[in-house]
């Protein structure tokens, strides 16, 4: 369960304005997790360091990226994930899933901000209304 949630960094930039066949992808990235003591628990969690970017390419170059570095606290099954991640830099499948959709989510969302101060189309699919 995660019990913490921080951004730590944030990149932007962009590269003139794209034309052409405008492509946002994004990539989450697992950097490194580790055993730490937090005051609020009586437990050890699980400090999961991940950077998450989002590229917009335009007729397959380059045109702008997001890039977000922080961390997750996870509280719960820290032996199993802290095993896992010893032997071969991989989490645990039950909880990997939920780790993802929260990142997604999270952001994702920040991301929608950061996308609107740079004039680039937000990261997500938005509704449109026809007649």
């Amino acid at each position: 369960m995660i019990v913490g949630f921080n951004i730590d960094s944030m990149e932007a930039s962009k590269e003139g304005s794209a034309r052409g066949d405008l492509k946002i992808n994004y990539t989450p990235k697992i950097l490194n997790v580790e055993e730490v003591t937090v005051s609020a628990f009586d437990d050890k969690v699980a400090r999961i360091e991940f950077d998450f970017t989002v590229n917009y390419t335009a007729n397959n170059e380059d045109a702008a990226e997001i890039l977000m570095s922080g961390n997750v606290l996870w509280k719960g099954n820290l032996e199993e994930i802290m095993d896992a991640w010893e032997e071969d830099e991989s989490l645990p499948e039950e909880m990997r899933a939920p780790l993802m959709n929260e990142l997604y989510r999270r952001l994702l969302s920040e991301a929608v901000g950061v996308a609107n101060t740079l004039s680039l189309l937000p990261p997500i699919p938005t509704p449109r209304v026809n007649k």
